[in-house]
């Protein structure tokens, strides 16, 4: 009986009298080579990632085989060639793939163990990025199930999932953040000039806490409508946060929705101004992620911690519970189901469990007929 092939593999091909150590791949008793250095063991993996996806596109692999002849790798190139085209973040699925290749490109799926997912976790450092990173390991090992590349299932062990962040700004925070981002100046050699450089963070505080919506929607969106953005309509008041034939995932719901007609207000005087774009920064939309954390370490000091772009999401939720708003319109205008409103905002409402505290009060509780 013949012996199995053993899959792909790098090895560090030790430095002679003519060159130096570098990594090179084994395969089929061939050696290609990675172009790179002893040290540079990252570099090598990635080689290497790239030439099983490759030897994988380029013909179908044999079906049907056991774990062990099966590496990561190919796994996860045949899971990235079909979501190529359908994935919302294409951008941020290479990015996990990149991390997961750098460890689990080598191995084989029945490497796959309680232990090595918990290394895994362990060297990524970031339990909720590691987590992320092996669902996608999870569903690219399932796609080579049902496509029978194998015919073993494998377990991917998660971690726990953390608790989500709930922080959200008292109004005069928010107040005090907006005044800092209209008022800012910039400065040359010292003295103070008419240029304000954070006023498309004092835009994208009000529309992120008037609407509710993630800020990827928000500093996308354009006034005049465009392929692949999110389009605000100043005319019928209207905020279509997904563009025509966006694919939206279930979890992360951009429903159209009217806009309060103070914002509204505020978005018809931007673009009177000449704004194309919500976050509009040198003519151009812009991601105010880095901009943000600044002027919010700035403006709030000590009160800063836990505050990001996703606390102004936070923040509609909870004061829209707090000012009575009917759940369910709630829970439309935010894009989030009912149930998810009520988990995790319901107790903001006055409202929230009155019968009980009532039945107390009055001193039913306790009581038989």
């Amino acid at each position: 009986m013949s012996r199995a092939r053993k899959p792909a593999r790098l090895w560090l091909r030790p430095a002679s009298n003519d060159r130096a150590a570098a990594w090179v791949i084994l395969d089929g008793g061939k050696q290609f080579s990675t172009g790179c250095s002893e040290h540079d063991r990252s570099g090598a993996e990635k080689a290497l990632a790239v030439h099983i996806g490759k030897q994988f596109m380029a013909a179908p692999a044999r079906k049907n085989r056991d774990a062990s002849e099966v590496t990561i790798a190919e796994v996860l190139a045949h899971y990235l060639s079909l979501k190529k085209d359908s994935a919302t973040r294409p951008r941020e699925l290479a990015a996990r793939a990149e991390n997961l290749m750098s460890y689990w490109g080598e191995k084989t799926l029945d490497d796959i163990t309680s232990a090595t997912c918990a290394e895994y976790v362990k060297k990524r450092g970031t339990p909720n990025g590691a987590r992320r990173e092996l669902e996608d390991l999870r569903a690219a090992c399932r796609q080579a199930i049902a496509d029978n590349v194998t015919r073993q299932a494998v377990t991917v062990s998660l971690p726990q999932k953390a608790k989500g962040r709930v922080k959200h700004l008292e109004r005069s925070m928010l107040a005090k953040l907006i005044w800092a981002a209209y008022r800012k100046r910039s400065r040359y050699r010292g003295v103070p000039n008419k240029w304000r450089p954070t006023i498309h963070i004092a835009r994208f505080t009000l529309a992120a806490v008037y609407t509710g919506s993630r800020s990827s929607r928000i500093w996308q969106a354009s006034f005049v409508k465009e392929q692949g953005r999110p389009f605000i309509d100043l005319e019928a008041g209207v905020f279509y946060r997904a563009w025509e034939g966006e694919i939206v995932a279930a979890n992360k719901r951009a429903p159209p929705i009217r806009l309060p007609d103070r914002l509204l207000a505020h978005m018809r005087r931007w673009h009177r101004l000449g704004a194309k774009y919500v976050v509009e920064y040198n003519g151009k939309p812009a991601d105010p992620k880095r901009a943000f954390r600044n002027l919010v370490d700035d403006v709030l000091g000590a009160d800063a911690e836990g505050v990001v772009r996703h606390t102004l999401r936070h923040t509609a939720a909870t004061w829209l519970m707090q000012a009575r708003t009917d759940k369910w319109e709630a829970s439309g205008y935010l894009g989030m189901t009912l149930e998810t409103l009520e988990k995790t905002y319901g107790h903001h409402h006055p409202d929230h469990q009155a019968g009980v505290g009532a039945a107390f009060t009055s001193g039913r509780a306790g009581r038989t007929k």
